[in-house]
């Protein structure tokens, strides 16, 4: 009789996983941010690349955890449960939550993802400080941009910034880093658009790409950041956004569970008395209406190839 586990169910439920991963990112990315992304997988140039990152990231990691972030334990539970519904709603993969130390506030953003390519070392780096200061929609797309940025496989692409910022970054590292800041402007739209999803307020996206918000520290700026397009380009690809079916399927849904949960709440069983031998039976839960979707909202394809003509990109 064989003593091995069976792992073919976690298997299962692993690849299961990962589909719905991919299938959800590609729901709302832009689309040349992933053709990059898996290129710079899958090339001969761009694998050696990130497997330079991936030698020092161990070292890395131990550094970090030494010196500047801690582990979640002392995170504040009402922003990891944000966090979750972030996540849930976008299907991005589950990473290991790390938090600012104090002295470190101002020189990182306030959320930030970073890790390796190999091993599943996906961190999202939290300033929760700065983030719980914030109003709830405005913590919301920043949670959901730094998700954006995990989700789309660019952990790796802050890592080798950060690394070639640092005077241990060799060569290699170096010339990865000027190969990708062209690149790095481009996921930043995937990761405005994760924002939108998890905050559902145009206004509020807007309002946060103009006015970034910074923690108080001897760094506003960190300096080892990658350069970001202009708030101009931005804002008008969150706006074209916005017109997608993608952000009207989710706003049309998120309505139809805020009325779903009103109605139970207004329809809850009276309290019955002490004694009494019959129960209230509660109403029958109302049958959902189909989400709606406005005839005229625009494709992501539509949403992505302006997008493209207007960065002149192949």
């Amino acid at each position: 009789m064989s003593t091995s586990p069976d792992l073919s169910h976690f298997v299962q439920h692993r690849q299961l996983d990962v589909y719905e991963q991919s299938m959800a990112r590609q729901g709302y990315a832009y689309g040349v941010d992933l053709r990059r992304s898996r290129w710079l997988a899958t090339s001969t140039v761009g694998n050696a690349l990130v497997r330079t990152v991936d030698r020092a990231w161990p070292r890395l990691a131990e550094h970090l955890l030494a010196e500047e972030l801690l582990d979640a334990q002392t995170a504040p539970t009402s922003l990891l449960r944000e966090l979750a519904v972030h996540m849930n709603l976008l299907r991005a993969p589950l990473p290991a939550v790390r938090l600012l130390r104090p002295p470190q506030r101002g020189r990182w953003p306030l959320v930030t993802a970073i890790g390796s390519t190999r091993g599943s070392s996906l961190w999202l780096v939290l300033d929760a400080e700065a983030l719980l200061a914030l109003d709830a929609d405005k913590r919301a797309f920043v949670l959901g941009a730094g998700l954006g940025h995990l989700h789309c496989d660019h952990a790796v692409f802050f890592a080798a910034h950060f690394l070639a910022n640092r005077r241990e970054g060799n060569s290699s590292i170096r010339t990865l880093q000027s190969a990708l800041t062209p690149w790095t402007k481009v996921m930043t739209f995937s990761a405005d658009r994760a924002g939108l999803l998890a905050c559902g307020r145009l206004a509020t996206a807007v309002s946060v790409i103009e006015n970034p918000p910074i923690a108080i520290g001897d760094d506003p700026e960190p300096r080892w950041l990658p350069p970001l397009p202009s708030p101009v380009e931005r804002i008008q690809a969150i706006e074209e956004f916005a017109r997608s079916s993608v952000f009207a399927r989710v706003v049309a849904m998120r309505a139809r569970q805020r009325e779903l949960a009103r109605s139970v709440g207004d329809a809850a069983p009276p309290s019955v008395p002490s004694g009494s031998e019959g129960r209230a039976t509660p109403p029958p839960a109302p049958e959902p209406e189909p989400i709606h979707v406005p005839a005229d909202a625009w494709s992501l394809a539509r949403v992505d190839a302006r997008l493209t003509a207007r960065l002149n990109l192949l």
